[in-house]
């Protein structure tokens, strides 16, 4: 039962933080050290089915309970304390830069290779967001918003957020979610997940040979996405505010560690 309350908590998190522009799901698992976990359970989860549904369900539940909670209390941060929050989620990403090096003993220079090409991926995939489609109803459109949701949810440094923002669904979701336009959300939901299950078989596979080279491509994408966040300076009278933020942000980065060793 024990376990079962920190999966849920966990999942509580991660859904929080999908709601966060910049800070994805996936960086959040990383920053638990629960990511590689979730991306083995989903791979292999008709092999140890018992075993792995429930870990993904109970993940999942305090997901989407976080997911709703936390949907309007965020909009209303983000609506009127953009700049001063997005510190704290700069915060956050550089605070938890030194969990991607845990376990490297040596670092070769292969792995700038694989840092850059991380940055590479996460600057295309803001490039490919940034085209115009015809409008939400458009089923070209969904279809490449729920494939690059797949993407966002399982590659950390990606946020879905960022992603629903630009193709103008992010209103359309929260809209469909308060009004229960359950048909809407179960063709978007059902459509993401048969691409994230596609996408974490390669995933999960390449993670198995190279755990230490996937880890630095995703520590490229996590530092390119702050891009996605990074407003502008403060002003003399912000600095202050922000400066506090930043430093709570690297206190959270600090917690989520405290967090994983508990799970460990």
């Amino acid at each position: 039962m024990n376990k079962l309350l920190k999966n849920i908590i966990f999942g509580f998190l991660i859904g929080m933080c999908v709601l966060i522009p910049g800070l994805s799901g996936g960086t959040t698992a990383l920053l638990l050290g629960i990511y590689s976990d979730i991306i083995k359970a989903t791979d292999e989860l008709f092999i140890d089915f018992k075993s792995n549904s429930i870990y993904l369900s109970t993940i999942c539940f305090g997901a989407v309970i976080g997911f709703f909670v936390c949907s309007y209390p965020i909009k209303y941060i983000l609506d009127n304390f953009f700049l001063e929050f997005s510190y704290f989620v700069i915060g956050v990403i550089i605070g938890g830069i030194p969990v991607f090096f845990s376990g490297v003993k040596n670092f070769e220079k292969k792995y700038i290779l694989f840092i850059l090409c991380g940055i590479i991926i996460t600057l295309l995939t803001d490039m490919t967001a940034s085209i115009e489609f015809a409008g939400t109803e458009n089923p070209v459109t969904f279809i490449v918003v729920c494939l690059l949701s797949a993407i966002a949810l399982i590659l950390p440094g990606i946020s879905l957020t960022y992603i629903l923002m630009a193709f103008g669904y992010y209103e359309r979701i929260i809209t469909a979610l308060h009004n229960f336009d359950l048909l809407f959300v179960f063709k978007f939901g059902a459509l993401t997940l048969i691409s994230i299950f596609a996408f974490t078989k390669l995933l999960n596979r390449a993670y198995k040979k190279y755990p230490v080279s996937i880890n630095m491509m995703i520590l490229g994408m996590v530092l390119a996405s702050l891009k996605q966040i990074f407003v502008r300076f403060p002003t003399t009278t912000e600095i202050i505010q922000c400066a506090a933020l930043f430093a709570g942000g690297i206190f959270v980065s600090a917690f989520f560690g405290l967090l994983k060793k508990g799970a460990d």
